[in-house]
């Protein structure tokens, strides 16, 4: 719900406003005066801000400048009388959103502001698509086994409410895709779908990218940026890879779940938000919690419906339809008609798929890329999805021995390490981001 301050020393006035814009659904806070209205704004987060001009203690071209200095995007609407036209163009020229001259019709004033907001939302929306467009084509589940069925049907009973969902499975399984169905089935669907990276982001930037940052707040935040949290208002954040996510974090993600509100970084505004968590891992955050890297009161906050999702070798039968699907997205792409043989799909149904169908999306794509005419066969696989031992002579292949030895090692520190990733990366000597990349390369997330 938008969030407006009106700052007005006049009662009448005061009370005539707020009222009627409290009528339209819009939660309104008042201040008799500019400074009473800039203590309201250093403690809480405001959409808009309407501002009469003339105000004892503090005037409303002031206001103006601080709020500005301190939060760009929080718009900001003047009222003055017909005798102070210059001085509300002036405030015009320091940043304000627009002005009405006094006395004004309540209509227009509610039409003005209805603009605004609807602006902010599209301007939020904007942002949420530049970040996440790329990743929103072909994210569809598919699959009609009984192991798959089992997931529908738990969607489908989860997704119209608020709880949270933790998604569990093995890596190429299909958990962000799981969590994408359970955003499009609710009733945020017409919100944001905002999803984040727990083990891609650097430890240090991980606050910041949760829950923002004011201007200041660190060398190089030249000015103030919304977290995730804010960019998923109304809407849907997923938590990826969640069991990477530093101690520190874990508690304020707590907070935020318990009381709905947060802080940006360098801020001391109370921020209150309106987001649906979902949260995706491949790990045991059991084992996590018995092992002290995980919080038991986080999980159980996170783990209100648990969804698991099946390995593809526990429903094989979908491998014809997966095929089907990954081939129609690259024969779309490419301008081609390729299909896969049954004795290919055959020969596909023989390996266990320890990437899943991750694992499987590449194996068609590579052997798209590489067949002739326009049929796949079973020779266009490599032997290992054969059964088959690779020729002695492949042993002195250095990019492949190479390739080998990196996973051995990124395994051996991570086992070390008791999987924690943070740490394994500062034993390999590597950043956490370099490490994911890697781990991701290498099919070991």
């Amino acid at each position: 719900m938008p969030r407006i301050l009106l700052a007005e020393d006049d009662e009448i006035m005061r009370i005539s406003v707020s009222d009627s814009l409290k009528k339209q659904g819009w939660q309104v806070e008042e201040a008799e005066d500019g400074l009473q209205a800039l203590a309201l704004f250093e403690r809480r987060q405001y959409n808009l801000i309407i501002s009469d001009i003339r105000m004892p203690g503090m005037d409303g071209l002031t206001l103006l400048k601080k709020v500005r200095q301190q939060s760009p995007e929080t718009a900001i609407v003047i009222m003055t009388a017909y005798g102070s036209v210059d001085a509300a163009i002036d405030c015009l020229r320091q940043g304000a959103t627009d002005y009405v001259l006094k006395p004004f019709d309540m209509d227009d004033l509610i039409i003005r502001i209805s603009r605004i907001l609807e602006n902010q939302e599209v301007v939020a929306k904007c942002e949420v698509l530049q970040e996440t467009c790329e990743r929103q084509n072909g994210h569809t589940l598919y699959g009609s086994s009984p192991a798959m069925q089992e997931v529908y049907s738990l969607i489908d009973q989860a997704a119209p409410s608020r709880s949270t969902i933790l998604i569990t499975g093995e890596s190429g399984t299909g958990k962000e895709l799981a969590a994408r169905s359970i955003h499009n089935a609710s009733d945020r669907s017409h919100k944001p779908f905002v999803s984040i990276n727990c083990a891609a982001i650097p430890e240090g930037l991980m606050e910041s990218e949760f829950f923002g940052h004011e201007r200041g707040a660190f060398t190089g935040a030249d000015h103030s940026r919304k977290g995730k949290f804010e960019l998923a208002e109304q809407g849907t954040l997923l938590l990826d890879e969640l069991g990477d996510l530093p101690g520190p974090l874990q508690a304020k993600l707590l907070r935020v779940l318990q009381e709905s509100q947060l802080e940006r970084v360098g801020g001391s505004k109370t921020i209150t938000v309106d987001v649906r968590m979902l949260a995706c891992t491949s790990k045991d955050l059991q084992k996590e919690v018995e092992e002290g890297r995980f919080r038991q009161d986080l999980l159980y906050r996170l783990q209100v419906i648990p969804l698991k999702m099946p390995p593809l070798r526990e429903h094989k039968e979908d491998i014809d339809e997966l095929c089907d699907v990954f081939l129609r997205e690259f024969n779309h792409v490419h301008g081609k008609n390729v299909v896969i043989t049954p004795e290919a799909v055959a020969v596909l149904k023989q390996y266990n798929f320890p990437g899943n169908a991750r694992e499987l999306k590449n194996l068609i794509e590579r052997a798209f890329v590489l067949c002739h005419g326009q049929e796949i066969g079973p020779s266009a696989f490599p032997s290992e999805i054969h059964g088959q031992t690779q020729a002695e002579p492949s042993t002195f292949n250095l990019g492949d021995q190479l390739f080998a030895t990196e996973k051995k090692c990124m395994q051996k520190a991570l086992d070390v390490c008791g999987e924690n990733r943070t740490e394994a990366a500062k034993l390999l000597g590597i950043s956490r981001k370099n490490l994911w990349e890697k781990m991701k390369n290498h099919r070991i997330l």
